[in-house]
């Protein structure tokens, strides 16, 4: 008879469907809401304006104040109150409104995963702290799209939400095998699946046509230096994830911290004392973020 260790310690034999299938399960049921296909429809036209970009977000009255909330928080810190989902816009932009609706637009399409299979609260706190640290390392490094950077580390992790979604009691062994074993998760997925949910966030937001940079910053988060086109936003979610994790602001099923690619390190020209202004800036910044995206406030 097989002792108990050597059963606890070998991976077990998990069945599931090829990432194409399981991204195709997904993508059949779930496109992304109407509101953000409209807004992108908009930006498209070289004539939109504020105003037609308000009436269209004007449509969605929860997401309309929380736009609005937003654009007189301390995210933003502008002068003065801001009364109009138009003035917001003018003020925020419209990449920055682009990259708003689809945050929002991401979270609804995966709201109906059960509270037993994966607390969502503590998943999208952890994504929120990934994106605020992806921010404001592309902040330290004076890149000219910050916000695209937060949208990197929001979705970072939804390749696993692809697997509690649609291959839930496969994703309930491997975390438990991960827990038994005291592995990285991502590392047993590989192990138990054939693939890891960065691979099945990457084809995912391919399959919804989202921009290429976008999809290799996660496709590429645990491996950075194997991204050949968008290497320094991989590298950027890749430091950005470890200090989540490390911090512990909510977990997207992890538990362990996983260690710092050097090279992805040197490759953003960060430093020690980098950190200990990110973390200060990072807790100013949380909470107004997770009233955003949770719609809580």
């Amino acid at each position: 008879m097989e002792s108990t260790l050597y059963q606890a310690t070998r991976p077990p034999s998990i069945k599931t469907l090829s990432p194409e299938q399981l991204v195709n399960r997904i993508t059949q049921v779930s496109s992304l809401p109407e509101i953000y296909l409209k807004v992108e429809q908009a930006l498209a036209n070289p004539m939109c304006t504020s105003r037609l970009l308000g009436d269209i977000v004007s449509e969605d009255a929860a997401l309309t104040a929380r736009i609005l909330r937003l654009a007189n928080s301390s995210y933003f810190n502008f002068p003065g109150r801001v009364d109009t989902i138009s003035q917001a816009i003018t003020l925020i932009g419209t990449r920055q409104l682009q990259e708003i609706v689809l945050a929002s637009s991401i979270v609804a399409v995966f709201k109906d995963i059960p509270e037993e299979i994966v607390d969502m609260d503590a998943f999208w706190r952890h994504s929120i702290t990934c994106g605020l640290a992806c921010r404001i390392i592309a902040t330290q490094r004076r890149e000219a799209n910050v916000e695209s950077a937060f949208i990197f580390g929001l979705l970072h992790d939804i390749g696993r939400l692809v697997l509690f979604k649609a291959a839930a009691e496969q994703m309930s062994q491997v975390i438990q095998y991960a827990r038994d074993t005291n592995q990285l998760l991502y590392v047993v997925e590989r192990e138990c699946l054939g693939y890891d949910h960065a691979k099945l966030g990457g084809m995912l937001l391919d399959a919804w046509k989202l921009p290429k940079h976008l999809a290799d910053a996660t496709r590429y988060h645990h491996n950075p230096l194997g991204c050949r086109d968008h290497q320094s936003d991989a590298a950027t979610v890749h430091i950005a994830d470890i200090i989540a994790n490390a911090l512990q602001n909510g977990s997207s099923g992890e538990r362990l911290t996983p260690s710092i690619n050097d090279k992805a390190w040197q490759l953003l020209g960060l430093n020690k004392e980098s950190i200990e202004p990110l973390i200060s800036e990072l807790d100013r910044q949380y909470q107004v973020a997770v009233d955003f995206v949770l719609g809580n406030g």
